[in-house]
């Protein structure tokens, strides 16, 4: 009798155990089952086996489409290039691109078929992008064989027309992995710039200090400072490029003297300069289609000199900015003072005639500047322009405008910045350029900031 209850009481616990499983499977099959079919390792989907709706630019060109079973691309070499980190390759090589984060629309997964369902059951979606494969093809052939990243938005509606990061491949001839982890041609190949890489900034940061200054500088906009090429703080060198003797913020800025935005720092102090960096957005996390961007740093440490916070208004020591977020910037000194959300996915349509996302327009972020302050940096920017490169580098644009040269070693030359925006208001696009290892930020970034302007007012002007 005992041994009855024994067996009875095992099979209770063993049944008990079978239904937990089984119930446990079902939980997770319904969590995760999406996430399992849609791995990158998959090597049905890689392969392009499986059917896979199209992935098309803001004018409906192809970037992307199945054919036959095979994942086929644009069928311009340096558009398949320009845009490989934002659509990605066949082998889900890239985190942020499209189509690893959007295949599960892109295959129309489901509970009940999983994925690649037999037309007409199936239920893939083509997926429209707001980016412009014309402007970002110019953008790859500007940037020819250096490193960086190139970016334009339109500030008033947050529309990406251009993002572009360089190292690229073709997807259609993608390099072996030998090659492309031993060769300095693909260093960084796999990351966005755009959204995943922070850069010293340099001179582009003045901007940062000036509307520090503005907002705690009580004659910040008359105050006259000494620029004698070469200053001592606390028996360390502070270094400008130039001499130039007594000169305001306004001419500080268009001349990009260092003396004056070092002075400006060491004035504020750590914790205000800090402060008012964050107002920006820097130490702050941000998003856009649900990627987290790399976060611009402005962090002074406790035991640095009053040399060091002066390097870090002009945009050296530890301070680092991504892309992206200089682009927000962008727009709120062009939005008077608030950005606008950028985003580059237009909609995803099903082939049953819904679309899963509406169309964004003007989506504001947190106040950056007030609209006064944001104003005066505007007319900073634009005298810069005007007064210092010349509006003969964007012909009828009115751009307002910063350039940058970052020292990053003494071992490479310095990362080119061109950044800036029109304030014509049929045009209101602004921009991002940055060119590694390269050059001074007007010889290097800013013919690339040329041609992609030019093409960029070619398609959008709305006033012709």
């Amino acid at each position: 009798m005992g041994n009855i209850k024994i067996r009875s009481l095992l099979l209770y616990l063993m049944s008990v155990a079978f239904l937990f499983g089984a119930g446990f499977f079902v939980y997770e099959y319904i969590l995760n089952a999406k996430t399992w079919s849609l791995t990158p390792i998959n090597k049905h989907l890689s392969s392009g086996s499986a059917y896979c709706g199209q992935i098309l630019d803001r004018n409906d060109f192809i970037l992307a489409k199945t054919l036959n079973g095979k994942r086929i691309y644009s069928e311009n070499e340096n558009v398949r290039k320009a845009l490989l980190h934002t659509v990605g390759d066949s082998a889900s090589s890239f985190q942020t691109s499209v189509q690893t984060r959007y295949s599960s629309d892109l295959f129309g997964y489901n509970l009940i078929s999983g994925f690649g369902t037999p037309k007409p059951l199936d239920t893939t979606s083509d997926i429209k992008l707001t980016l412009d494969s014309k402007v970002c093809e110019t953008a790859y052939k500007s940037l020819k064989d250096k490193k960086g990243t190139a970016l334009v938005y339109n500030y008033l509606t947050g529309e990406i027309i251009c993002m572009v990061s360089t190292p690229s491949y073709d997807p259609e001839n993608k390099p072996n992995s030998k090659e492309i982890s031993e060769s300095d041609k693909y260093e960084g190949v796999y990351i966005n710039r755009a959204l995943n890489a922070s850069y010293t900034p340099g001179s582009v940061f003045k901007i940062v200090t000036a509307a520090a200054a503005l907002n705690n500088i009580e004659d910040a906009e008359t105050k006259t400072f000494k620029c004698s090429k070469t200053k001592i703080v606390d028996g360390e060198k502070i270094v400008c490029m130039h001499s130039h003797g007594n000169i305001n913020l306004k001419n500080g800025m268009a001349k990009s003297c260092d003396i004056v935005f070092s002075d400006i720092a060491i004035e504020l102090g750590k914790d205000t300069m800090t402060k008012e960096a964050e107002k920006l957005g820097f130490n702050k996390k941000f998003s856009i289609e649900g990627i987290n961007l790399s976060t611009s740093k402005y962090e002074i440490v406790e035991n640095s000199s009053k040399a060091d916070l002066g390097w870090s208004g002009i945009g050296q020591y530890t301070v680092l900015l991504n892309p992206m977020h200089m682009l927000m910037i962008m727009s709120a000194i062009a939005n008077r003072g608030v950005p606008v959300e950028p985003y580059f996915i237009d909609s995803i349509s099903s082939n049953k005639g819904f679309s899963s996302i509406s169309p964004r327009r003007h989506c504001p972020m947190e106040r950056m500047l007030s609209e006064t302050n944001a104003d005066k940096i505007k007319d900073m920017m634009r005298y810069t322009m005007t007064n210092h490169y010349g509006d003969k580098m964007f012909p009828n644009m009115k751009i307002c405008a910063k350039t940058g040269t970052a020292e990053v070693s003494e071992e490479k030359p310095p990362h080119g910045w061109m950044v800036g925006f029109s304030a014509e208001k049929n045009f209101p696009f602004a921009f991002v350029v940055i060119v590694e290892n390269s050059d001074f930020g007007i010889k290097s970034a800013g013919p690339v900031a040329t041609n992609i302007m030019k093409s960029v007012y070619a398609n959008f002007y709305t006033n012709r």
